[in-house]
């Protein structure tokens, strides 16, 4: 298991705080959050755009298609998907 699964169980067991619960219960949770976050946003590709060294955004180009790329790379080694 990788550490980004592991902080995000630990955040959602200190969030919702039920009796008798450990970290280690919310790694189907946080597995499940991490996932939604795999397909980009308008926003998020936006961001990733202004800050990439090739910088200048145009919906539907190679720079938005690597963005993505690259996130959901990044996403999967969040899930242990590598």
């Amino acid at each position: 298991m990788n550490d980004m699964l592991k902080r995000v169980a630990r955040v959602l067991c200190d969030r919702i705080k039920h009796d008798g619960y450990i970290w280690y219960d919310y790694i189907p949770d946080a597995r499940a959050v991490i996932a939604a976050m795999r397909d980009c946003t308008p926003e998020m590709l936006d961001a990733g755009s202004a800050a990439h060294p090739a910088g200048g955004y145009k919906r539907d180009t190679l720079l938005t298609d690597i963005i993505e790329c690259e996130w959901r790379a990044m996403v999967d080694a969040a899930l242990g998907q590598k």
